[in-house]
């Protein structure tokens, strides 16, 4: 009991000293605290739409990808709807750059995402969502008279022009209509009810319809450019 009584004549000096490690022990406790969450990384944003034109990586529309905010130097994985198509590395500023083909879409259009996600940090997941179309022009009825007007429907052709149809026979150019003024973005389609051939009097045999968005015909146009044949076949009534 006779020890108690020197700390309690020292009362001042306790309290002084139970302050000190109370200021030493909220310091210790800031200095372990977490450091601030890191910005969450981002993507820049792409186009609206893509376009598919067959299942070859040549033959769909490429994906410029830039993406930021990632641990510098760190390994990365490109997602297209959750399934890797690439991997590569982060810059020395956490910032990423690539070229992808647009997934293949044999029909139609749909919605896809594509992701840059940090292999060690799975909350460094940037995306951007957009949407994917074949490049395809179809002709209903399929089988009609060439001066019947029939329903065109085509899809792809994503710029804000015009669409037109050049019809060939014989490696020359026949004649060209222009299918819409703007066709529905941001997949471009366009439906059209037209003449099948708007010549008189086609001659029979194999004519070549090209749609593109070019007032004038270019084999190789700046465009997307699809094309259809068209058989004109001579038939016979009974008598």
């Amino acid at each position: 009991m006779k020890a108690l009584y020197p700390i309690l004549s020292a009362t001042c000096g306790v309290l002084v000293s139970v302050r000190a490690l109370l200021l030493t022990a909220a310091l210790a406790l800031g200095l372990a605290a977490p450091a601030q969450a890191q910005a969450p990384a981002t993507m820049d944003p792409i186009k609206p739409c893509y376009v598919s034109d067959g299942d070859l990586p040549s033959q769909r529309e490429t994906i410029h990808v830039h993406a930021a905010g990632f641990t510098p130097n760190e390994a990365l994985t490109l997602l297209i709807d959750g399934v890797e198509v690439s991997r590569g590395m982060s810059d020395a500023f956490g910032e990423v750059r690539a070229e992808i083909p647009a997934p293949f879409q044999g029909e139609g259009e749909r919605l896809f995402t594509i992701g840059v996600l940090e292999d060690l940090n799975k909350e460094h997941l940037a995306t951007q969502t957009s949407r994917v179309t074949n490049l395809g022009v179809t002709l209903r009825p399929k089988r009609a008279r060439p001066s019947r007007r029939i329903r065109f429907v085509g899809r792809g052709f994503t710029n804000d022009a015009p669409v037109y149809g050049h019809y060939l026979f014989g490696g020359k150019v026949r004649r060209t209509v222009r299918f819409a003024r703007r066709p529905t973005l941001p997949c471009g389609v366009f439906r059209a009810k037209r003449k099948q051939i708007p010549v008189k009097r086609p001659a029979t045999g194999d004519w070549l319809l090209q749609v593109d968005q070019q007032r004038r015909y270019a084999a190789l146009p700046a465009s997307n450019a699809q094309r259809v044949i068209i058989k004109v076949t001579e038939t016979f009534k009974k008598p």
